[in-house]
């Protein structure tokens, strides 16, 4: 009974050990990425592995911003729990919010953008291909329509293509760059300080809110 309860507790241990190691490693790996991105006066601050990774980062920024823009295509994203603070803030004008999401009607003679990305989707992902992506996009504009106060809150269509998400504060950028062979929630996410990136991207995000209709 010794052996067995001495075994257990040596087992015990050691799967505790891996996992604090696992915990502390991937700590250690985000510190050293950023001493690194410092001593190379880099302005990437973070590479998460995905948009899941990234969430409580996100939210966390989001409710402390007092400005926020947000460039995406379906957003669903902004129906859940990481922006429900951030879109009650606007709500109540704590807070400075502006959404681009893909405009669901296109001018004769123009790119429909959304149903070019909705033809990318449908290489990998069967269930696109009969204009979900629109109806989906079309759900979000439904969802915020309500919310609206101007000023604080506000939405306005793009007609470019779907090459990634923003999602910025007056403090630090996050770039979910889209391909065509994924869904953008399982892309990268690279979170960027304010620098020569945040302000490139950022000066590109005003110019198409400006050319954009409400």
């Amino acid at each position: 009974m010794e052996v067995l309860t001495e075994t257990g507790i040596s087992l015990l241990s050691s799967a505790l050990f891996v996992l604090l190691a696992w915990i502390f490693s991937k700590t250690a790996r985000r510190f050293a990425r950023g001493i690194a991105a410092h001593m190379l006066h880099l302005d990437t601050e973070e590479v998460f592995a995905n948009g899941g990774e990234a969430g409580p980062d996100i939210k966390r920024e989001l409710n402390r911003a007092r400005t926020v823009f947000i460039f995406t295509s379906r957003g669903a994203e902004l129906q859940r729990e990481t922006f429900a603070e951030m879109i009650a803030r606007s709500h109540s004008r704590r807070c400075h919010c502006r959404i681009m999401l893909p405009q669901l009607t296109v001018p004769a003679g123009e790119v429909d953008w959304i149903a070019d990305r909705e033809a990318e989707l449908h290489d990998f992902d069967s269930a696109f291909g009969t204009d979900l992506l629109r109806r989906q996009v079309a759900a979000t504009y439904d969802y915020l329509s309500p919310l609206l106060v101007p000023g604080h809150l506000e939405v306005r269509g793009y007609n470019i293509p779907h090459l990634g998400r923003v999602v910025a504060t007056e403090r630090v950028l996050y770039l979910t760059p889209y391909s065509a062979d994924r869904h953008g929630s399982s892309s990268p996410v690279i979170k960027y300080r304010r620098g020569q990136t945040y302000d490139v991207l950022m000066r590109l995000m005003d110019k198409i809110w400006t050319a954009s209709s409400p």
